[in-house]
């Protein structure tokens, strides 16, 4: 059984308490640490081999949001929960792709589904890391072959941006964005992209999740916008896809 070390970060003790005597419960948690002060944790983890932390959010010196944006810049292999008593904040969380999102007092069986889900992430990113050079090296290589009205095109998958239906025609994008204009519906395409990786947010767009840089909440924060990886565009997520791509994109990592 593989084992992981646990972080707690909150400054309300009892809170701490109470998530501890939960998480004691589980063989596979090996060491559990916990700070209330978000800067002493934060320099715990820099010399710490760290697999999960839980966060609280509304936290002095450092916002709960700001330190997980923190740790995932620096220590992209450790996973994050955030546990708080304001759902408010559930909608600027996600955006950093955590587990789950706890809600004060926690609840036993959620904290049992999200260990579970943490468990599948841990397990899931072990072996893709093994196969992860395998893999790179085929994505290399591999193309898909398009048409329009008098000639065929054949595009290297990985230096895919995007695809984007404008009327009737579907736009490629590709490396140096330039643009591919090709007579193939969306759906065709998907079905051509979906075994690599790629994911629809939009009834309008097609998106490679390896290139996924950012999901953030737009101007009015009633629905979400992806920035891709070295790319200047605007591409919504539908509000029936945002779940939907977040578990996509947690088992992609």
């Amino acid at each position: 059984m593989d084992k992981y070390n646990v972080l707690t970060v909150d400054d309300q003790v009892h809170c701490t308490d109470m998530l501890k005597n939960l998480l004691t419960q589980y063989p596979f948690i090996e060491n559990i640490y916990s700070y209330s002060d978000p800067r002493d944790a934060l320099a715990f983890i820099q010399t710490s081999a760290i697999d999960l932390v839980f966060l609280d959010i509304d936290m002095p010196h450092i916002n709960g949001l700001k330190l997980a944006e923190t740790i995932k810049q620096q220590f992209p292999d450790i996973l994050l929960i955030f546990v708080t008593g304001h759902s408010d904040y559930a909608l600027h969380g996600y955006e950093l792709y955590p587990i789950d999102f706890l809600l004060k007092p926690v609840s036993p069986l959620r904290l049992e589904k999200a260990l579970v889900q943490f468990r599948n992430q841990r397990s899931n990113r072990t072996v893709s890391q093994e196969l992860n050079f395998d893999h790179t090296q085929e994505q290399a290589t591999k193309k898909i072959t398009v048409r329009d009205k008098s000639s065929i095109h054949f595009i290297t998958i990985n230096e895919i941006n995007f695809v984007e239906k404008r009327g009737r025609k579907c736009i490629i994008s590709v490396k140096d964005n330039k643009e591919i204009e090709c007579s193939n519906t969306l759906n065709e395409l998907e079905k051509m992209l979906s075994k690599h990786h790629f994911f629809r947010p939009h009834q309008s767009f097609l998106i490679p999740l390896s290139k996924v840089a950012e999901i953030k909440p737009d101007e009015y924060m009633r629905s979400y916008l992806i920035e891709l990886e070295n790319v200047n565009a605007e591409i919504r997520v539908s509000k029936n896809k945002y779940s939907e791509l977040r578990n996509a994109i947690n088992s992609h990592l």
